[in-house]
């Protein structure tokens, strides 16, 4: 089987100069969870019909899909599909057509679909023209009805609301927007129909009822959960449709051990991977490719983003942490920063108000209160005292600290880069280190301390 994606649309509700398809939930374009659903669905061969910025969309998606331009972007439904033919018209199987902005679509919906139509052909013995996914809500506003034949999943036709009668209005079985047609019928369906005398636009419910009149059976495919069918027309819609798969995710990994605490304040994204045992409090987002190992504790308000934090590890409450590594027991934060391909090492503890930049942090380092370590290899067991910064830029270019394994830097020492300061070296407090310290030597850089007797006071009074 084929798929064709329309996301051709201007989305003029939308009010925005970006194509609608590419406004992002959970930090993907829409498009890319309607092609994901496509593609876990079990069908590889997909192109994707383009209009407005065309060329955006493609750049955003990547060359891997096969992409056609629907010349008249109010041309309907129908048209774009017709944009597409040579793509699927010389086959004898089904193709399924999709919406670019039905972003809540299941896998398993697209599945279940492929599998009705066999069983149909192989038990009941009939050619289907079409099945169509459906839904009952309880406020079908601004959905096509579908209209049955009584006590069957038979379509009769497909009724637009603003067509439909007061009768069928009361329907609250609605037109879902994913179509799985019989491409011979359908090719003959899209020859023959009409453009609408209101708009004039080629819909595609009217290529059910052209298939109805010939006597092709077109039946219907009700979706397990009423949220699938629901499309994205506005910002407002946007934003419901990224609370409704944020919650899927939350769920998803809560089913495989996870603990979140007050869920609906945790941001997750698609390409995150949890392991068991992981416990997440209130106002965390996990952004990214972001890997988190077995037993971890990510407290209030930390981001992660594109970091990998291996198992036993704590981050304090509102660390930022992104592009780096965090291994095995490890500790960071409460308020840390630590970015730029960073590794902190095993039980290394980084603490408050400290920023690491682009650098390897050894096992058992603590580098706990307000530190700037930037382009630095820290050895293992070193400790990095309060108010240390490795000065790592000389206004034009950076250069690297390298601290051996034992060493002890005293609070608000400054080490100026390029530098290297051996294992077991001691760097005094207050100290400017502006070269080279060999291992196990104490360095010292401090002017002599002046005490003028009875100045203070005469500088405070005014004297």
């Amino acid at each position: 089987m084929k798929a064709v994606v329309l996301a051709a649309g201007l989305g003029t509700r939308f009010k925005s100069e970006k194509p609608k398809v590419l406004h992002e939930i959970l930090g993907k374009p829409m498009l890319w969870y309607v092609v994901n659903t496509v593609r876990q669905g079990g069908i590889e061969d997909i192109a994707i019909v383009v209009g407005h910025k065309a060329e955006e969309v493609i750049e955003a998606m990547g060359e891997e899909y096969v992409y056609f331009h629907q010349e008249n972007p109010k041309g309907g439904t129908a048209d774009a599909v017709l944009a597409s033919i040579e793509f699927w018209r010389n086959s004898e199987d089904y193709l399924l057509i999709i919406n670019g902005d039905s972003p809540l679509v299941n896998p398993d919906t697209i599945r279940n679909m492929q599998r009705f139509i066999y069983m149909v052909e192989e038990y009941e013995k009939i050619r289907l023209g079409g099945v169509i996914l459906t839904s009952i809500l309880q406020d079908p506003t601004g959905y096509g009805r579908i209209v049955k034949e009584e006590g069957t999943d038979r379509i009769i036709r497909i009724v637009e609301e603003k067509d439909a009668t007061p009768q069928e209005r009361n329907i609250r079985e609605v037109n879902g927007g994913v179509y799985m047609f019989y491409i011979p019928y359908l090719l003959e369906a899209l020859f023959k129909i009409s453009p609408s005398e209101k708009t004039g636009e080629l819909y595609l419910t009217d290529v059910v009822a052209y298939m109805v009149s010939k006597g092709y059976e077109v039946r219907s495919f009700m979706a397990s959960d009423p949220t699938e069918i629901l499309g994205v027309n506005t910002r407002w819609e946007l934003s419901f449709a990224e609370n409704i798969l944020r919650l899927k995710l939350i769920k998803f990994w809560a089913e495989r051990g996870v603990t979140f605490h007050t869920p609906e304040t945790i941001w997750i994204e698609p390409d995150v991977n949890l392991s068991k045992n992981v416990e997440i409090y209130p106002g965390v987002m996990l952004r990214g490719r972001t890997k988190i190992g077995e037993k971890v504790v990510i407290k209030t308000g930390v981001l992660l983003e594109n970091t990998e934090v291996e198992e036993s590890v704590v981050i304090e409450p509102y660390s930022y942490i992104s592009d780096s590594l965090i291994k095995k027991g490890a500790k960071v934060g409460p308020f840390a920063r630590v970015r730029n391909d960073t590794v902190v090492g095993e039980n290394a503890e980084i603490g408050n108000f400290v920023e690491v930049k682009k650098s390897e942090i050894g096992k058992d380092v603590k580098a706990k209160h307000l530190a700037y370590i930037g382009d630095a290899t820290v050895g293992e067991g070193t400790n990095v005292g309060a108010g240390v910064v490795t000065a790592n830029y000389d206004g034009k270019e950076k250069h690297r600290t390298e601290i051996g394994r034992n060493a002890f830097i005293g609070s608000n020492a400054l080490l100026v880069a390029p530098i290297k300061l051996g294992d077991f070296s001691y760097i005094a407090g207050g100290s400017v280190i502006t070269k080279d310290v060999p291992e196990g030597a104490l360095a010292i850089e401090r002017s002599k301390m002046k005490i003028m007797e009875g100045k203070g006071r005469k500088l405070l009074e005014g004297k």
